[in-house]
């Protein structure tokens, strides 16, 4: 195990924990780790040109991570352990919040990726705490500005369970046809459900159903209505608890 602390070993409870390729670094609160495929970055990335020399940077704030991007051209995707991707663009940063346990991946030659995995579980509470767990409703910040009814909330977990329960290119809102398996409905009565919560909605200041929004004329409105499901904390893990059996080889990452 490498030490990203010079002088001795930095406190476990303070420390988070990155491994890739067999090694494992703890890095203290305060303190940084480069990842590329030079030499002098502390994390080696494979020799793969498709890779940057100096690709990214977690940095260790005082309840999460920094993750920046250092590469001057490729993106970097941090992936948490359910829910989509998020892609940070080449000079950009993010934290890890509310991850407390999360992925860094970076894109190599010929589709294939490269994945460092990193444990904050010691400065962030919270989702991610197991590293395997579905995510579980966190605290919203926004509550749904209006009354959802049984239908339209059966509707909404069928249509977050992907990302509620998957990662990576899985985590993707459930489409119409999958919805209406899921509940044994016709994919018309979700189609016609998820319309209705839109008009209900346009008017709120949802991003992608607010009528101003250029994406308002389109048809297909799951990203935008499964976004702000998840992120306001509407639906969560236990309303899957809900939704009728999965039909006989169906799987929904439970």
């Amino acid at each position: 195990m490498n030490d990203a602390q010079a002088g001795g070993s930095p406190a476990r409870d303070e420390a988070i924990l990155v491994a890739f390729g067999g090694e494992q670094w703890r890095v203290a609160r305060g303190q940084s780790l480069t990842l590329g495929r030079s030499r002098a970055c502390e994390v080696r990335l494979p020799d793969d040109e498709h890779l940057s020399r100096r690709a990214g940077s977690l940095i260790v704030l005082n309840d999460c991570v920094l993750i920046r991007n250092d590469s001057g051209s490729k993106p970097l995707v941090v992936r948490p352990p359910a829910g989509e991707d998020r892609v940070v663009e080449p000079g950009a940063a993010i934290t890890s919040l509310p991850f407390s346990v999360f992925s860094v991946v970076f894109a190599g030659r010929v589709g294939s990726t490269v994945t460092v995995r990193v444990d904050a579980r010691s400065l962030t509470p919270g989702p991610g705490r197991s590293g395997g767990e579905a995510a579980t409703r966190t605290p919203a910040t926004v509550t749904s500005p209006m009354e959802l009814t049984r239908r339209q909330r059966l509707v909404l977990a069928a249509l977050c369970e992907p990302l509620l329960v998957r990662a990576g290119p899985q985590a993707v809102p459930a489409t119409y046809t999958q919805m209406g398996r899921r509940l044994g409905r016709q994919p018309q009565y979700v189609r016609n459900v998820v319309k209705s919560l839109r008009e209900s909605l346009s008017g709120h200041g949802i991003p992608g159903l607010t009528r101003d929004d250029e994406a308002f004329s389109h048809d297909d409105f799951r990203w935008a209505l499964a976004r702000w499901a998840v992120r306001a904390g509407v639906v969560g893990v236990e309303d899957l608890h809900e939704l009728p059996e999965p039909e006989d080889g169906e799987d929904h990452g439970h």
